[in-house]
């Protein structure tokens, strides 16, 4: 909507206007009003989801779709313009509310938005009635009350029926994100309660009563603890609109329980919006809940100054890691890296430059590895890798390409950092963690006797593997390579462990 040009965002917005006129003109009885008038909340919705279409031109557009679908429908020009001068008071009172409030651009993403919906919702419709009433009084004499009512009740159910769908709508960006989101486990956690809602059709249409409305409200409810906000929005409109739709037509009866002020058509608007309602705000709710669920386990999974795995989170990881090598009896690979001089850096440059350093070289270090390794911070300057399925050579390659890589940043930038790694590799069995970790610490502490900036490798002997509890028979290997390998595999970051793992 930003990147095209005026020329278009006009036509569009006249051309929405006047298919969704034209709509609910259809849906207008006899001598009343609309059933579902949906076109003043699909403007609202437009111009405060995208405020590049607030101006001038844009309510012009909108008044020409709007008089140009009663004029097509036969209506004379005075009525249409005393018709569609209520439909735009009230649109522009609901947004010059959000406008002059900052709230543009506006969309449906918690239970706080979801007030503020509500809110202009009720905002924009007592404009419309109000406006409307006092026309059908000073023009027909006819009961100011009355249209208000009318008209507001009709207005609030379009508004809460309408908005949650555009103030949700996510367009992805190319078909292959489509069908990535679009998996067979999230089908399957679709269907069954979009099937159950879809089954209180047939039974709503063979009972009588006011039973046949509120029906559906477990299903939906339901709907909104396993699908999205939008997909739920979507869901209560069809029921709604198909609600309103068979009791215009007598087909859904809810009989004549009307109130002695207001008659069935305003009960049976409010009904419905409620009904609608409920389940949005179960789905705005749920949403919030798995956004907090989402924060609490990337809080407890990831270091937040390195975004590698936390402690907890990397030894739990390993421990799997390891238990499917030895099932699979399968080479694996754990890398013990420790910043060299760390604490000079912190005393000398500050804090914050340490922690610059600390982030720079997990995220050069993450690029070094490919989907299925891990990489963690234990604490303070120290790291730790795991390569499951990894050969002897790999294992050496990664080291190396990690402390070339320190050397790199090091070059680059003002702080001379440097990284020592111990390595310890075995094959066709698996050793317990703490034994593995051991043994790379031991290398490690090589590494750092030897001069850092160094990597120090022990091969686990086979022989000594199943005896967990003896000391393992090693062969220890220095490397030092002058040259920094430039072909490196794509890394395994902080989104790769979320969807991954």
């Amino acid at each position: 909507m930003v990147g095209t040009s005026r020329f278009l965002r006009l036509l569009l917005v006249l051309a929405v206007v006047l298919a969704a006129s034209l709509i609910g003109i259809l849906t207008r009885p006899p001598g009343l009003l609309a059933t579902f008038w949906c076109a003043n909340a699909i403007l609202l919705g437009m111009m405060v989801r995208w405020p590049v279409l607030i101006e001038w031109p844009t309510w012009i557009a909108a008044a020409v779709g709007y008089v140009c679908a009663d004029l097509i429908t036969g209506n004379s020009l005075s009525l249409a313009v005393q018709l569609n001068g209520a439909n735009l008071a009230g649109v522009t009172v609901g947004v010059l509310v959000l406008y002059y409030l900052k709230r543009t651009p506006f969309r449906l993403v918690d239970s706080q938005s979801l007030v503020w919906m509500v809110f202009v919702s009720f905002v924009a419709a007592t404009g419309t009635a109000a406006t409307a009433g006092a026309l059908d009084r000073l023009l027909r004499g006819q009961s100011f009350t009355d249209t208000f009512f009318h008209w507001g009740a009709t207005e609030v159910m379009a508004y809460l029926l309408v908005l949650p769908l555009i103030l949700t709508l996510t367009i992805p960006s190319s078909l292959a994100e489509f069908r990535s989101k679009l998996t067979a486990k999230t089908v399957a956690a679709m269907s069954v309660p979009l099937l159950a809602t879809a089954a209180c059709v047939p039974i709503a249409l063979s009972i009588e009563g006011p039973i046949a409305l509120v029906l559906p409200i477990p299903a939906l409810l339901w709907c909104a603890t396993r699908i999205s906000v939008p997909s739920t929005a979507f869901v209560s409109v069809v029921w709604s609109v198909w609600s309103l739709m068979m009791a215009g037509s007598g087909r859904l009866d809810i009989g004549d329980q009307a109130a002695s002020t207001w008659n069935e058509d305003v009960i049976t608007s409010i009904a419905v919006t409620l009904i609608a309602l409920g389940p949005i705000a179960v789905a705005c709710a749920t949403e919030e809940r798995r956004a907090a669920e989402r924060e609490l386990f990337l809080a407890v999974e990831f270091d937040h100054l390195t975004g590698v795995l936390s402690r907890g989170a990397f030894l739990g990881h390993a421990e799997s890691e390891l238990a499917a090598a030895a099932r699979t009896q399968s080479p694996v690979g754990l890398l013990m890296l420790d910043l060299d001089h760390f604490k000079s850096i912190n005393d000398t440059h500050g804090h914050m430059t340490g922690d610059s350093v600390l982030a720079n070289f997990a995220e050069r270090a993450a690029d070094r590895l490919s989907d299925g390794d891990l990489i963690g911070r234990l604490g303070g300057e120290e790291f730790a890798i795991l390569l499951p399925d990894c050969s002897y050579a790999r294992a050496v390659d990664v080291a190396e390409a990690v402390r070339g890589a320190q050397v790199e940043y090091s070059a680059e930038s003002e702080v001379t950092s440097t990284v020592s790694v111990g390595v310890a590799w075995v094959d066709h069995a698996t050793p317990t963690l703490t034994t593995l970790m051991s043994v790379a610490d031991e290398a490690l502490y090589e590494a750092k006797r030897a001069g850092r900036n160094l990597v120090k490798v022990r091969r686990l002997g086979n022989d000594a593997l199943p005896q967990r509890n003896s000391e393992p028979d090693m062969a220890t290997r220095t490397y030092r390579k002058p040259d920094i390998p430039r072909t490196i595999r794509r890394g395994f970051g902080r989104e790769g462990v979320v969807d991954g793992r």
